[in-house]
């Protein structure tokens, strides 16, 4: 009778991100110059699809437990011993046998001591070298599963068997049904399949005696990573060792059935198992050796007995990690959902938040989720014990010894959630129309214009988020010279206003005018609204969800806009038809929570607007500081520059009530 030597596939060790990075964090903090053997672990499957290899799992997992890896229906445990030579010369000079055959005798004596029946999953073990250089995140690895070394082959008394050619279809469900039943990894590691009439059961290896003294038939099982239709997978070399060290007195044949699954639609399928007949050698020692020995170091990518290397200096920095995880999430959506979204335009905008409140912390939270990668916010406030619970990049900690000032708070916070953020804070406050300025002060207010100027051009796009009608209106002119994009948000108790100014491109005019700005709705022009002013006028009194609704809505209009060709030029639309990835990009958006109602109007450009007329801009650009310093200590110079006090008189107005949209920034 002719016998084929019985040939196994070995594992190949397979690392996810999550493992590198928890290895390099307790090499830094934990493990620090110890080099082990630390306990880690790993797990295979039986269930890996056509043409992988017997896959070893490692992951986060890993650490610190006895199994790692895969946490399937499927899967089963490695029991592993991890080295960290804390340079390459020492990695060099480990002696590598005797590491394998440290960790090779812990699974014979699981076999011997009979601990292997009860737990078979403790024949399966492995050690690995590392040798991490956390400067450039690059890792040298070497893994070796351990294997007794027969004296003897193990040869097949028959070619390999398909398991659907030996069982009917009530057996297989009977197998499969019963494998579902073993709710431990490491019961599934090996059992024995006992066929009874048109079933299967399956038992413990501790009846192997019992049933060759009654002469039953029975199959020596084991989950196999192997994926190959003819070759079991590595963990059946231990378990065929430990059946001829306890019972090759009275086996010298033994059935295995190499357990694989695969599922589809709900249904197991496991009929491409394999099914060997096997001749057993009859000593486990060669002649003359008191113990086994054992192979199993594995081979690298050139086939060849040594070490393997990572350099994962691309992706597992903290920050380049947080970077690409964000990246992802974004690029997913140009898988199918809006394949012309212009994401390089976003991130690339470098975004100015005048106000770093409610608003300024929602609209940036919202920034940094669409991947804007420089923020600059200008307030000059303190952070109060208010402001955390509505103000959501502050903490408790900010508001202890005063407050710390909340344009440096805010950039902090930014960048401790995304580290990729270029995040910073002008402590600069806004001079206000109608807020007189005493002559001591007009060269410290005249720098913080010009800071203010300098800042606007600096950036791609501005947003208004200020307390007070007022504030806006010196970044409104600036803006509107300097042909910048403006989103403007302000707060009501139970409603919000969200719009973008329009942008002028010299004497031409799209949609055949310009759109109005925040002011060009406003017959009076902007004055001192903060005075004679009771405490619940002095706060922003507001459902607490507003202002959150507002911020995210003043970042998705920008964004929005950006994917226009036209940019802060684009027209406002409301048509579904839009080829704005995004949609429609509109002009204004007025919520009403208490009714749960969004409005959209257009308005044009006013030309008698105290903010964006031509007379205003005008002025501001022939005479620049005095026009600002006159406007500031007389908000109704505005009224006679534009027309507005002829206005008033011709239709003889007797009082207008301006609403003020307040966003407090200290309570």
């Amino acid at each position: 009778m002719s016998t084929t030597p019985l040939q196994f596939v070995p594992f190949t060790s397979s690392m996810d991100g999550t493992f590198w990075s928890e290895l390099s964090r307790r090499k830094l903090v934990q493990y620090r110059l110890s080099e082990g053997p630390f306990d880690i672990g790993a797990a295979y499957s039986c269930g890996s699809a056509a043409g992988l290899p017997a896959l070893a799992n490692l992951d986060i997992g890993s650490f610190g437990h006895a199994s790692g890896g895969l946490k399937t229906p499927d899967s089963c445990p490695l029991h592993g011993l991890l080295y960290l030579p804390n340079s390459l010369t020492d990695m060099k000079k480990m002696d590598k046998s005797e590491l394998l055959r440290a960790s090779g005798e812990r699974a014979w004596a699981a076999a011997c001591d009979g601990r292997a029946l009860k737990d078979p999953s403790l024949l399966n073990r492995f050690v690995v070298l590392i040798y991490i250089d956390l400067k450039k995140y690059t890792f040298c690895y070497w893994f070796g599963f351990p294997v007794v070394r027969l004296p003897e082959e193990v040869t097949l008394v028959k070619p390999p068997q398909r398991l659907g050619d030996v069982f009917d279809d009530s057996r297989l469900t009977s197998l499969n049904a019963a494998y579902a039943t073993l709710d431990t990894p490491e019961k599934r590691a090996a059992f024995l399949v006992v066929p009874t009439g048109e079933e299967v059961q399956i038992r413990s290896l501790e009846d192997v005696p019992t049933l060759v003294a009654d002469s039953q038939t029975f199959y020596l099982a084991f989950s196999d990573p192997s994926t190959s239709p003819t070759h079991p997978g590595w963990p059946l070399r231990n378990l065929l060792a430990m059946v001829v060290h306890c019972w090759g007195h009275s086996l010298s044949q033994c059935s295995v059935l190499c357990y694989r699954r695969e599922a589809r639609h709900g249904h197991v399928d496991s009929s491409h198992s394999l099914v060997l007949n096997v001749q057993l050698c009859a000593s486990v020692t060669a002649k003359g050796n008191s113990a086994p020995m054992y192979v199993g170091w594995e081979r690298n990518a050139a086939g060849q007995l040594g070490p393997r290397s990572v350099d994962l200096s691309a992706s597992l920095d903290p920050a380049r990690l947080m970077e690409n995880a964000l990246e992802l999430n974004l690029q997913l959506m140009r898988w199918r959902l809006a394949p012309t979204l212009d994401l390089e335009t976003v991130a690339s905008t470098k975004c100015l938040l005048l106000g770093a409140g409610t608003l300024g912390c929602s609209v940036a939270r919202c920034l940094i989720s669409w991947g804007v990668r420089n923020i600059t916010f200008v307030d000059d406030g303190v952070v109060s014990y208010s402001n955390p619970a509505r103000q959501s990049l502050y903490t408790a900690r900010d508001c202890r010894d005063g407050g710390r000032p909340k344009c440096d708070a805010a950039a902090e916070a930014l960048r401790a959630v995304s580290p990729a953020v270029h995040a910073r804070g002008e402590n600069l406050r806004v001079p206000m129309a109608g807020h007189s300025v005493p002559a001591h002060a007009e060269e410290h207010v005249q720098a913080n214009v010009q800071r203010l100027e300098a800042l606007v051009a600096e950036h791609d796009a501005v947003f208004l988020l200020l307390d007070t009608r007022e504030a806006r209106w010196l970044p409104t002119v600036v803006a509107a010279a300097q042909r910048k994009v403006v989103i403007n948000a302000a707060l009501g108790f139970d409603t919000f206003l969200v719009m973008r100014h329009g942008v002028a491109q010299g004497e031409a005019r799209d949609d055949g005018e310009k759109l109005g700005c925040y002011f060009c709705n406003d017959v009076v022009g902007p004055a001192d609204s903060t005075r004679d002013r009771t405490l619940d006028q002095q706060c922003t009194v507001t459902r607490p969800g507003v202002g959150a609704m507002a911020g995210a809505l003043a970042a998705e209009l920008l964004v929005g806009l950006l994917q226009s060709p036209l940019k802060g030029r684009c027209p406002a639309s409301d048509d579904a038809s839009d080829e704005n990835p995004l949609g429609p990009v509109p002009h204004q958006i007025r919520g009403f929570l208490a009714r749960h109602a969004y409005m959209t109007p257009t308005c044009a450009a006013f030309p008698m607007c105290t903010a964006c007329s031509p007379p205003v801009l005008g002025e501001y650009a022939s005479r620049g500081w005095e026009f600002v310093l006159q406007v500031l200590n007389d908000a109704a110079y505005l009224e006679r520059l534009t027309g507005l006090s002829r206005l008033h008189e011709e239709t003889d107005l007797d009082q207008v009530w301006a609403l003020s949209d307040s966003e407090e920034s200290a309570s």
